[in-house]
Parts: structure tokens; sequence; C-alpha cells
């Protein structure tokens, strides 16, 4: 299933910068910034609490906010919210300061963990959990550009602090713009790619995912629009230390060049609950 993702906002107050846009599909560059700029105004940035300890409510949980606005008021874009809370939004541009904190200068990042400072609860090894979200990835600004740095990450269930490094599952986008969904495990340190294949950009798409985090009787199950695409057993995804968390948003390592802008809406946390039924009837995109 595959939906063209239109939806009416409200117009809501609220202050933004001025930038240059890259016209797309004809439009004049004064076209395309008059609808970037009514797309951004459908949006409210996500309150944040002060330094080191940024967190936020949406999807009916709390998050801790890893983006440039944390530090910087003028970058509200970063991480925003639609006025019924239903649609989370990222941006990232080309500035040294859309990043955590402590990120590396060449990264780019804005996400939303589920790694809450002083909260050790993580994911559980050996234990079948569901995950699902309606996304929407927006073109490229600069794709030829794009293609000079390495790709990025669209959610991740990362390793946690002890083991480090990729995470244990990666849903991506490669430097070409093609889909990509990764694992990486205690025995697997290399990592794997599980899928590869063009997916439409500008377009909603659902995803489920069934995970078993283990090191060596680790199993995923992903069904993209309604469709299975990956079903893999005994595989090393994790590390014994079940350190393991999600984060939702957008982590670039190697830099970007243009804009990059993510949706996703319809979003469940990984969890024991099944979501078998979504996973053969997806979600629509919020009206």
């Amino acid at each position: 299933m595959k939906t063209r993702a239109v939806r009416s906002f409200s117009v809501l107050t609220m202050t933004v910068l001025s930038i240059g846009c890259v016209p797309a599909g004809g439009d004049s560059a004064e076209d395309a910034g008059e609808n970037l700029q009514r797309e951004r105004n459908a949006f409210l940035a996500l309150e944040t609490g002060p330094l080191p300890e940024a967190q936020t409510r949406w999807s009916e949980r709390t998050w801790r906010v890893n983006a440039g606005s944390v530090q910087h008021g003028d970058l509200a874009y970063a991480v925003q919210t639609d006025k019924s809370d239903d649609v989370v939004r990222f941006e990232l541009r080309d500035s040294d300061r859309d990043r955590s904190p402590n990120d590396a200068p060449s990264v780019r990042r804005a996400e939303l963990s589920g790694s809450l400072y002083g909260d050790k609860r993580r994911l559980a090894n050996a234990l079948p959990l569901w995950g699902a979200m309606s996304f929407r990835h927006h073109a490229w600004t600069d794709p030829d550009a794009m293609r000079q740095h390495t790709g990025g990450v669209y959610g991740q269930i990362h390793m946690g602090s002890q083991f480090g490094g990729s995470p244990a599952l990666a849903f991506r986008r490669t430097r070409d713009g093609l889909f990509r969904i990764t694992t990486r495990g205690q025995h697997d340190t290399g990592g794997t790619v599980r899928y590869e294949a063009p997916l439409s950009f500008d377009e909603s798409h659902d995803l489920v995912y069934r995970l078993v985090l283990h090191p060596v009787r680790g199993s995923l199950a992903v069904w993209l629009d309604g469709k299975q695409i990956i079903n893999t057993k005994n595989i090393s995804i994790g590390h014994e230390s079940a350190q393991s968390y999600w984060n939702l948003g957008l982590y670039f390592s190697g830099g970007i060049d243009g804009r990059v802008i993510a949706e996703y809406a319809n979003h469940r946390y990984p969890s024991p609950a099944a979501l078998a039924q979504r996973a053969a009837r997806p979600e629509p995109w919020p009206r």
C-alpha cells in the first residue's frame, strides 16, 4: 500500500527562519519557498526542558530530544509536531549546529530517543518485540550532492554504550536513496544488510516489525505496506548486556547537503504487544 500523504492543517503562529529553497517539480524557487513555509507553519516546535535533560511527550511516551534545537532556539524546525499531535516532523540542514551537543561536528541529527537520563529500563533480550510506524521521507533537495555522503538512518534500535557502534536494527536511506534495513549483533560486529530496494519519497508508507534481540538466537520479520520483506531467524542482533533502545528521527553520521525532512505517525514503540493485524492491514496516514 502506497498512499499520497496529503493532509490539511490549520495555520499556526510560530517564528520560522526564511531560507533559500531548491525548486522541485517545475515550481519556481518562489513557489517552492512558499510551499515549504506553508508546510512549516502547520507544525509546532516540541517543547523541551533545559540541558542536559531535554525531554518531551509524543505518541503516549516521554522522549529525550537529540537535536540542535536543544541548544539553539532558532533551530525549532528540527523536531516539531502537528496541531493534533498525530504527526512528528524532523528536519536537518547542513549546519554544524544541526546535531546533538555531544555529536561530532560532521554529524547531523534530529531524533527522539527512548533512552532517558536516569531511567535504566531497556528493551529486553529473548522476548518478541513488535514495533510500527507510518512514515513519509521527503525527497532530498540535492540528491546529487547527497551521493557524495554515506546515507543516513531514519530509525534505529541503538546498541547502548557498552557495545556501541552501528545499531542492532536500522531503517536507512543509502547515499543513492534506496531503502535499506540492517542488523548488527555481538557475533555480527560488521553488521548485515537484510533488505535493500527502491522506495518512493514523498509518499506515506507503513512499516511493522517483529524483533527478538539476542546475541545468538535473534530474529527479525518486517512488513512494508502490508507485504512481508524480511523473515530471518537464529541471527545475532544486539548484545548480551541488553542495553538497547529505540530512536526515531534522522541521523546522518557523514553529513548532508541541502535539507533532509521526514514525518512519522501511527507510531508504536517496541513492546510485546502483537501487531500482526496491522502487518496485514497497514494503517492509513492521519487525515
